[in-house]
């Protein structure tokens, strides 16, 4: 007897033990799971969105509350059901679909908020922050190259010049893409060369703006301020990559950017150097792609002029164009797949207006770069093989005459 009530007090104990553990265990499966992920903790100053990752059991609220100082207007809430700007989202269990969305950082200060997950009394927390601009007034205020491309247009860059490699893109006849690269010399205040792709599409359609502006790439103590003409000689503000090579809204106004003119004689820009660049847009015509680098020389010249605020701009002893056609399928360039290439280079002064004479200037792209000291197209190579890109810089195939 005695040891059937042991037995059965054991029994109980474990039994009320058990019961004892799963009602531990109901409790610990109650208690609210609460998370909140943010995927990019830290944003760049330009406007953007991301989504959030909530977990949870049951009711939410998540809510956007400034942090210290810092006021939270700048960031806000949307869900797949709602787009309006809100501080504040209700929700259910887990949840991916809920965005946040920052304005551009017009400030150079960093600024931070604060999102709050609440749910049956726990809480959250995580914040969010956004640096500080790199632009006044929309102008950079750090010179800074941008990243080389294999784009075939680009010469070769140097490593320690002094020279900064910056590009440009825009909406071109419906399409985003590249609009033209630079090399752009603080100092001289001038591109040593513009760079850029031209045929139809790329001319487009659409008028010259000639809306004259900063470029917002270049700290302004960096460029010309050329609002108005240049002062201290009679010299135009040369285009460097044509007006009328990109007739497209956007890509036009780029053309007008200070960074893209230099200080040209009339008796060139208007003539002899105006008939080159028309011939170079005819030509592109009859191509798939040209791909064309516009340039002007500065070493030995002792000539400067003043931009709108006084900066002492140098004045180019010459100005050069090197051309790479491509035409696919063609009866150019059958040996070189379709590639030709040719140059011309003109010193800084007057030239009779004709085509006989824009021709005499014209010479191999090997030869323009012994004279210019610049090495061009050097991404030709690795399309179609350094023996036939050089085979293509040495001639001058009868496509140009």
């Amino acid at each position: 007897m005695k040891f059937s009530g042991i037995k059965n007090y054991v029994i109980l104990f474990l039994t009320l033990f058990g019961l004892s553990l799963m009602l531990s265990s109901g409790c610990k499966k109650d208690k609210e799971e609460l998370s909140l992920s943010i995927l990019l903790p830290e944003a760049e100053y330009s406007a953007g969105s991301q989504f959030l990752t909530i977990k949870a059991s049951g009711d939410w609220t998540l809510t956007i509350g400034s942090s210290g100082t810092s006021s939270a207007e700048w960031a806000w809430l949307t869900s797949y059901s709602s787009n309006d700007r809100q501080i504040s989202l209700r929700g259910s269990g887990n949840a991916s679909n809920i965005a946040l969305n920052w304005d551009e950082n017009d400030s150079q200060d960093l600024r931070s908020c604060i999102l709050t997950l609440s749910s049956k009394g726990e809480r959250v927390q995580q914040n969010f922050s956004q640096k500080g601009s790199d632009k006044i007034g929309g102008i950079a205020t750090e010179l800074k190259s941008d990243k080389l491309t294999n784009w075939l247009e680009l010469p070769a860059t140097k490593e320690g010049d002094g020279l900064y490699f910056i590009t440009h893109s825009a909406t071109i006849g419906g399409k985003y893409g590249r609009n033209y690269s630079f090399y752009w010399d603080p100092k001289a205040l001038v591109a040593h060369w513009v760079a850029y792709p031209l045929n139809r599409g790329l001319i487009s359609s659409g008028s010259r703006t000639d809306l004259w502006d900063l470029n917002p790439k270049v700290p302004r103590q960096y460029q010309p301020v050329l609002l108005r003409g240049y002062s201290g000689g009679s010299f135009q503000r040369g285009h460097q990559l044509p007006s009328a090579d990109r007739y497209s809204y956007e890509a036009n106004v780029q053309t007008f950017y200070g960074t893209n003119i230099t200080p040209q004689r009339g008796a060139l820009n208007e003539n002899i150097w105006a008939t080159l660049e028309t011939t170079v847009r005819d030509w592109s015509k009859n191509l798939d792609t040209l791909y064309v680098v516009t340039g002007c020389v500065i070493e030995g010249s002792t000539e400067f002029v003043n931009d709108n605020e006084g900066k002492k701009v140098t004045v180019p002893t010459g100005y050069y164009k090197a051309l790479l056609g491509y035409k696919q399928n063609a009866s150019i360039g059958g040996s070189t797949k379709g590639f030709v290439g040719i140059a011309f280079y003109f010193d800084h002064k007057g030239y009779s207006n004709d085509y006989t004479t824009m021709m005499k200037q014209s010479m191999t792209i090997s030869a323009l770069e012994k004279k210019v000291g610049v090495d061009f197209f050097v991404n030709l190579p690795a399309k179609i093989g350094a023996d036939l890109a050089q085979k293509v810089e040495t001639g001058i195939d009868p496509f140009w005459k």
